[in-house]
């Protein structure tokens, strides 16, 4: 075959190879990307993940620090010590967390801080509160511990305990314990009945 006969084919075919190279050229384009574009997609599911991972982290130290909260403010109620201070940090870190930890755990955590800043102003609001007011607060606590409770599992990425959405009374009865102390508990049972009636009235067996 002659160059005269090849330069010939080519130009007869030049139409259809520049069709094929440029559909080519497209193909490597596309498939670069959708390289490119699942590499961003797995550097931002791993920058989420991480974000989600330091939430997390976060959580234990600001969950405690919302129990020694609740403790503080029953023993104000029953043993007529100061006041407790805001949990300013563990309330802080809580709303932070919000945007990065899962959907079921952040509406708990939103559910959290929101019964936090009625339970606070109940207290700080209160000047010698009457008896049936102190079982009112000292249930609010007990509501805020069994809130808190619950998050604790997901922060320490422990398995979580399968609960009904409302607290039992079992778990508010618990809560209220764990609030006040089981030593004080032990000390003056007697002194939470009409805490413990409110609980029943509100929250079912099971």
């Amino acid at each position: 075959m002659t160059f005269e006969s090849v330069y010939k084919t080519l130009s007869e075919w030049q139409t259809l190879i520049g069709a094929v190279l440029a559909l080519g050229a497209a193909l490597w384009t596309v498939h670069e990307m959708r390289k490119q574009t699942r590499g961003n997609d797995e550097r931002h599911q791993n920058e989420l993940l991480r974000k989600k991972l330091a939430a997390r982290a976060q959580m234990p130290d600001a969950l405690s620090e919302m129990s020694g909260y609740v403790r503080s403010s029953c023993g104000y109620l029953v043993s007529g010590k100061e006041k407790p201070a805001p949990p300013v940090g563990a309330t802080n870190t809580l709303k932070t967390v919000i945007e990065h930890i899962d959907t079921k755990e952040a509406e708990k955590t939103f559910d959290l801080v929101s019964w936090y800043q009625v339970q606070h102003s109940r207290l700080m609001g209160s000047q010698k509160p009457k008896a049936i007011e102190k079982a009112e607060m000292l249930y609010d606590a007990a509501l805020l511990q069994a809130k808190v409770n619950r998050l604790f599992d997901y922060a320490r990425n422990e398995p979580e305990e399968t609960r009904p959405e409302k607290p039992s009374q079992a778990e508010m009865i618990d809560s209220l314990k764990s609030a006040v102390t089981v030593q004080v508990w032990a000390l003056k049972t007697d002194d939470f009945a009409q805490v413990v009636e409110i609980i029943k009235r509100r929250h079912s067996p099971e």
